[in-house]
């Protein structure tokens, strides 16, 4: 692992191979890595203050203060990301730990915002608390300190794992569905796009968890997928039309930005690709 703004995290082990660990950052940073227990250890995690993003398999999640995250990890490399002013933390959960206490693992990534009043959030800062704290010299997990954070962790479980999964935004089908139905609005014209707001308000979401889950979703921003569409529609709209009626259809008012537009995602100008298309 290598990285400058989480290299010291507050950790205890605990029976039954449960691991906890406290992250804490003043500053933005960033760190690169191996997941080590891929596929037998599922992980709670609870973002306390600030932001971050995780990368790996293609994908890139971003996460935000006040989100409870479930996760199992596979074996491969990640880029995680912090802003300032970061704290989180994390439990790592071994399967047989969870088959025991007769607990389905989840089978991706599943995620829920937590309410500042919600108990969840309340016993997280309590662990973070009880990790920060300096250990004695001699530390036992069988110590009534280590009973203390032992329960503390079984706790923040208890709450992790029950939580009804209808609540879940990234694993609702409710959410998977309003987001498709966000991404045929978003296409539904090329001259002009819906606003983030109404887009959120749509699926039922805030403006920042509609972008969030929408990325999630898709892979790309909202506005992103939008322009890429745009521009494919644009290639098939120069087969009948000029520049200049194209970009117009396009709701364009200036022809050097769509002409820019083209330019930038595919490389060359929408004249050179009219005389290349024609030549053919």
């Amino acid at each position: 692992m290598a990285g400058t703004s989480l290299l010291y995290p507050h950790a205890r082990d605990f029976p039954g191979g449960l691991h906890t660990s406290g992250f804490v950052a003043s500053l933005a940073g960033e760190i690169r890595g191996h997941f080590d227990e891929p596929g037998l250890t599922t992980r709670c995690t609870i973002i306390l203050s600030g932001s971050c993003s995780m990368s790996a398999g293609g994908m890139t999640h971003h996460f935000q203060t006040r989100d409870l995250v479930l996760a199992r990890t596979a074996s491969e490399t990640f880029t995680f990301e912090n802003s300032e002013g970061f704290s989180a933390l994390e439990i790592h959960v071994p399967l047989r730990l969870l088959e025991q206490m007769k607990i389905m693992p989840p089978s991706g990534i599943q995620t829920r915002k937590m309410g500042l009043q919600d108990p969840a959030f309340k016993t997280a800062r309590q662990l973070l608390g009880y990790l920060r704290a300096p250990a004695p010299h001699q530390f036992q997990t069988t110590s009534p300190q280590a009973l203390v954070g032992y329960g503390l962790a079984m706790t923040m479980l208890g709450y992790a794992f029950t939580q009804d999964t209808a609540d879940c935004p990234h694993s609702s089908e409710r959410n998977v569905k309003v987001l498709e139905l966000a991404r045929k609005t978003l296409l539904e014209r090329f001259d002009r796009a819906p606003t983030i707001t109404q887009l959120a308000t749509l699926c039922d979401l805030s403006s920042t968890r509609f972008k969030q889950l929408f990325r999630e979703q898709f892979g790309c921003a909202p506005y992103a997928l939008y322009q890429r569409h745009r521009m494919e529609h644009a290639r098939l709209l120069l087969k009948e039309k000029n520049v200049t009626e194209t970009a117009m259809e396009l709701g364009y008012s200036n022809v050097s930005h769509f002409g820019a537009a083209f330019q930038k995602q595919f490389g060359y100008s929408p004249a050179k690709w009219q005389k290349l298309n024609h030549s053919l």
